[in-house]
């Protein structure tokens, strides 16, 4: 099959989660045979030329790429990328009535998803919360929805490599929903040794870092590092913490299981459910709960490894989990 992937939306950041899934997917497609395509919308397109056409993202340009594409290529499948903030009936409320496009010509990028829907044939999520939001938003049949999990970027690895006693954490380091501060304050409150990497954009983003570690040589900032410094520092780490406020799935958290990591994770949401119980599962909005998960798993009191490894490696290879989009696809 000939697979088109586009993203309606900008991918300003190069770690975006989104811009990666596509990524991998595509290198899926392209492994098991197939012509897997991230479409350059700049470049001419013979759209018909597409067995199926996966839109990722909403937002952007999500409906009109949806009412146009659909007229010249029916063969659309729409993977969202819900990561909801509020409850399903108020999200339900903006996804159906925020905007008045028929008349007023006024919308939101919420109603956008609710038009643009109508024009796909099936779609992906990643989650089983994803999945009930969707469905109840957007008023899709669940038939028409394929659960296809995140896969990790990495192969994860097969023996457990030797550990180092500290907690390891990747992100946009300034991001809100990641809680970064509050995993800070569980460092000192708690002392134990943490390294804490990804992006800082701009010198406002480094004074406040620096203004929350200094002084604490038990915390220490790594930077941003590339792909094979990342699988270093995972080697090395005995725990990683994703203590997140709002995550869709937590890909840094799914790779660092995939090399031996014990897990320290939100308990909001949809990422518990990629590791069926081996997580220990915290409460972000506490720094004691966020501590104490930490330090369980640094002195071994969780130790879900390397059973854990293994379990990453059957239930969320690239491999895997590309053949799932595929046969999803050829029911399209």
């Amino acid at each position: 099959m000939k697979i088109g992937i586009l993203k309606p939306t900008p991918s300003i950041s190069p770690t975006g989660g989104v811009r990666i899934q596509a990524l991998m997917w595509r290198d899926g497609f392209n492994t098991l045979g197939h012509e897997g395509v991230l479409v350059n919308t700049w470049e001419e397109q013979d759209w018909k030329s597409y067995d199926a056409i996966i839109i990722m993202d909403f937002g952007g340009a999500f409906r009109l790429w949806m009412n146009g594409l659909s007229v010249i290529n029916p063969n659309i499948a729409c993977a969202p990328i819900i990561d909801p903030k509020i409850p399903k009936i108020p999200y339900k409320l903006l996804v159906k009535y925020w905007g008045s496009q028929q008349y007023l010509g006024l919308t939101s990028r919420f109603h956008d998803l609710y038009l643009g829907a109508k024009k796909a044939k099936i779609f992906f999520t990643r989650s089983n919360q994803e999945t009930e939001y969707l469905s109840y938003a957007c008023d899709i049949p669940r038939e028409k929805i394929f659960q296809i999990p995140l896969s990790v970027r990495f192969q994860p690895l097969k023996e457990m490599p030797e550990k180092e006693n500290f907690c390891l954490h990747f992100s946009r380091l300034r991001a809100e929903n990641k809680n970064v501060k509050r995993l800070i304050e569980a460092a000192i409150k708690y002392n134990f040794q943490l390294k804490l990497g990804g992006i800082l954009n701009g010198k406002d983003e480094e004074i406040w870092l620096h203004d929350l570690i200094d002084g604490h040589d038990n915390i220490e900032y790594i930077g941003l590092v590339s792909d094979e410094e990342m699988k270093d520092w995972y080697r090395r780490a005995k725990v990683f913490a994703l203590p997140s406020l709002v995550e869709g799935v937590g890909m840094v958290a799914l790779e660092a299981a995939g090399y031996g990591c014990e897990i320290v994770l939100t308990n909001i949401g949809a990422p518990k459910e990629y590791y069926e119980g081996r997580a220990e599962l915290v409460n972000p909005h506490s720094v004691d709960s966020i501590g104490e998960g930490v330090v369980r798993c640094l002195n071994g009191q969780k130790n879900s490894q390397p059973e854990l490894m293994r379990f990453i490696d059957q239930k969320y290879s690239i491999i895997a989990i590309t053949k799932q989009i595929v046969g999803a696809l050829e029911k399209i």
